[in-house]
């Protein structure tokens, strides 16, 4: 099955979504590498991933609904505990209610995997910065 693509500002990008879209592919189209990457980044509280062609950022925001870590040409967006906006998706569900984890994954089609790979590490260090913690993830990973 051919993978929904946007158009956007002159190069293309695939959006994943849990069940897919007119404008979005379903993740179990995924190849393996993407769905384990989507895997990794809910077991975080990621809920919204973006891989960018060009803009490089190196910094970590927060708004009125996410906590934004931005590293290199990935972006990773966590819903606040308690944030300032409601935040819902087109089902109308506010996130945390019945759409929790991983809800969007959006990447360039040119991606380098091997450094997006590499970034959700760096993302999985910050958040957790205990061994243990990490270790305990992993394991919890492998058995899902």
């Amino acid at each position: 099955m051919a993978q929904p693509k946007c158009k956007f500002r002159g190069y293309t990008k695939v959006a994943y979504t849990n069940r897919g879209s007119i404008s979005t592919s379903p993740i179990a189209n995924a190849s393996y590498a993407m769905q384990s990457a989507w895997e990794r980044l809910s077991n975080l509280g990621v809920a919204i991933a973006r891989v960018r062609r060009d803009k490089t950022r190196y910094e970590i925001t927060t708004g009125d609904t996410f906590y934004a870590v931005h590293i290199g040409k990935s972006s990773f967006y966590i819903p606040l505990d308690n944030p300032n906006l409601p935040l819902n998706f087109a089902r109308k569900v506010k996130l945390g209610e019945d759409n929790k984890g991983m809800q969007v994954l959006e990447v360039a089609t040119n991606i380098d995997f091997s450094k997006f790979d590499k970034h959700i590490d760096l993302l999985e260090n910050h958040l957790n910065p205990s061994i243990f913690k990490r270790l305990l993830n992993f394991v919890k990973s492998v058995f899902n």
